[in-house]
């Protein structure tokens, strides 16, 4: 047998595999269109899908002979009169022939990395949310395909008929999700660049610990501000992958101060996480659940940012409470008996690994100062420019002073309206404003900040392709109906009873966020087309604000515990805590967390909308 390298060895399994996904696609749609179909589609809805059918068993027996060949020839060495056979066979039985080839082809490629390092352990990485979303893309096609086949035709309350996605509509879709969602897109790509001007300003790692050695011979306050500093950072810009690089400043200061490295992790990854679970502005979820909620045009409803956030400040108390009692708690019996950390065992590794040292925190200059003075101002003004003053109080001062200002000042543009009622084009004006100021307090040359902008853009590039598939995937489902078609259903079983209803919504959320835990990507292919609407449709009424509570609640403890959670991962790694260790010391907070979490979301689905929003 050849010498195979690992690289043609992956390729050619997954070839191997997309081409015989997409020949048993083509087979199972094309019996499903005899079968089900012809007597509920007009004869140029019959050929179109028998085309499409065709195309996709065509380009598999297509690629299942090249793979073959490759396979037969290159690989197994077969002889010549032999390769005629078995690619006759081969598409034919190209479930198991294939299956067979790919563990073999694993086999080999394990053997020689094995080869080449004995201590090499193969690495399962997480399918990336962009992948997970392109198959949820296909399976919702299929799906759709499937009931048009049984069902025929069927129309919206207007009396207009919806239309099958065909195939360019499916490779179109995520070019669509992209224009819809421009507005979101752009706002998030100027807010990745915002916060990559201030790291790289390096201001909130000095302020933090200028802020920690201050605390010095009070530790165990240390706990409770820098949580709460997390939190807002969580609550009000999604922070998340930022803590990581928190964890070479408040790791060695956790240690000197007594505790252990769970309550190093326990601070920063429980600080921003929180707040993000309650994500009272947090825009990746409460921006863009609304935004998919509009788009969905439900009767006329038209949410804002401050629908149901005086709910989610609730929620972000009672949790900012319970992870700081839990964490000072547990870090007072470390610190009194260090044998009760259960990381113990690791306590000379922790402390090798985390020297404390004065001079590896940054200097707390004047420009770091006015830079976090910056910083604080653009989210202040973003909760400030989020809220309807005027119907919270009553008080129209902000509209006079906006039409004032068209008055007098035409010259200035006042087309956002005023503020209380920013979109977010006024939002990113905000963060392109404040990466202008402090990129030009820290200017080290165009290069520098044109090196920033870039590395803050690309750092939010995945989000954007996120929405983009998520936002074609929403898309295809109102086209096409389908989204109507789940809703009713769903909204029958909300219709029952409205405790029960919001807890199966609840742990729903919790079970759809494992497998899409990407905050965008959910709300625009579960929340948007399919939750708000069935909400909207029950019998019962219930809060479409609170929903997006319950969503944002979810996917935050899902990702606050999950072991495909990025951030989570990343940050025990980092802190040397092994996840077995993690989970020992906290699943109790987790739980009281989740039980928190049901008492909150079934005490709010009887509030006012005051407080819990529309």
């Amino acid at each position: 047998m050849k010498k195979i390298e690992s690289r043609p060895v992956n390729l050619i399994a997954k070839r191997i595999l997309v081409g015989t996904s997409l020949f048993t696609y083509g087979m199972i749609f094309l019996i499903f269109l005899f079968t089900l179909g012809r007597s509920n589609l007009t004869n140029i809805q019959f050929n179109g899908c028998c085309v499409n059918a065709a195309i996709i068993i065509a380009i598999s027996l297509c690629l299942n002979a090249y793979n073959t060949y490759y396979v037969l020839k290159r690989i197994l060495a077969f002889k010549q009169k032999h390769l005629l056979i078995a690619m006759i066979w081969l598409p034919l039985v190209g479930v198991v022939a294939n299956f067979i080839i790919i563990r073999q082809q694993k086999h080999i490629y394990k053997n020689l990395q094995l080869a080449k390092d004995p201590n090499w352990k193969p690495k399962k990485e997480p399918l990336q949310v962009q992948i997970l979303l392109v198959i949820v893309t296909l399976v919702v096609v299929l799906a759709i395909w499937l009931v048009y086949s049984i069902e025929g035709h069927f129309s919206n309350e207007s009396g207009e008929a919806y239309t099958i996605p065909g195939i360019f509509d499916v490779i179109l879709s995520p070019i669509k999700g992209f224009i819809d969602g421009s507005e979101v897109i752009v706002y998030l790509l100027i807010m990745g660049i915002f916060l990559q001007v201030i790291n790289a300003s390096k201001a909130l790692e000095a302020g933090i610990g200028r802020l920690v050695k201050k605390l010095r011979g009070k530790e165990l306050i240390i706990i409770p501000i820098i949580m709460i500093l997390f939190s807002i950072g969580g609550t009000t810009f999604g922070m998340c992958e930022e803590t990581i690089a928190f964890y070479a400043i408040v790791m060695p200061i956790v240690l000197a101060a007594g505790f252990d490295g769970i309550t190093g992790v326990v601070i920063i990854l429980f600080g921003a996480g929180l707040g993000v679970c309650s994500s009272i502005i947090n825009p990746f979820m409460i921006m863009t659940s609304v935004d998919a909620v509009n788009a969905a045009n439900i009767s006329g409803l038209v949410l804002t940012s401050y629908d149901g956030m005086i709910f989610r400040i609730i929620v972000y108390v009672v949790f900012l409470v319970a992870g700081i009692g839990f964490t000072t708690f547990y870090a007072y019996r470390v610190k009194n008996n260090p044998e009760r950390s259960l990381v113990y065992e690791y306590r000379d590794l922790h402390t090798k690994t985390f020297k404390f040292d004065e001079k590896a925190i940054p200097e707390f200059t004047i420009k770091r100062k006015i830079t976090l003075i910056v910083f604080a101002l653009c989210f202040v003004m973003l909760i400030v420019g989020a809220i309807p003053w005027k119907d919270l109080t009553g008080w129209d001062g902000f509209e006079q002073l906006n039409t004032w200002l068209t008055w007098n000042f035409p010259f200035l543009s006042t087309g956002q309206g005023a503020v209380g009622s920013w979109s977010l084009a006024s939002f990113a004006l905000l963060f392109l404003a404040g990466s202008i100021i402090v990129g030009a307090m820290n200017w080290n040359g165009a290069n520098d900040f044109y090196g920033h902008v870039l590395v803050g853009a690309k750092d939010f590039l995945s989000v954007t392709f996120v929405i983009a598939v998520a936002r074609g995937i929403s898309l295809i489902l109102t086209s096409s109906g389908f989204s109507v078609m789940i809703a009713d259903g769903v909204s029958q079983v909300l219709s029952i009873n409205k405790i029960m209803g919001t807890i199966v919504l609840f742990f729903a959320f919790i079970a759809i966020s494992i497998f899409i835990p990407s905050t965008s990507g959910f709300a625009y292919t579960i929340f948007g087309p399919i939750a708000a609407p069935a909400m909207y449709q029950a019998t019962i009424n219930y809060s479409i604000a609170g929903g997006i509570a319950s969503t944002s609640i979810a996917n935050g403890l899902v990702n606050l515990s999950s072991p495909t959670a990025g951030p989570f991962v990343i940050g025990c790694e980092m802190a040397k805590v092994p996840l077995k260790n993690f989970y020992k010391a906290t699943w109790k907070l987790l739980g009281a967390l989740l039980l928190i979490s049901i008492a909150l979301l079934v005490a709010g689905s009887f509030l006012p909308a005051s407080i819990m929003g529309r």
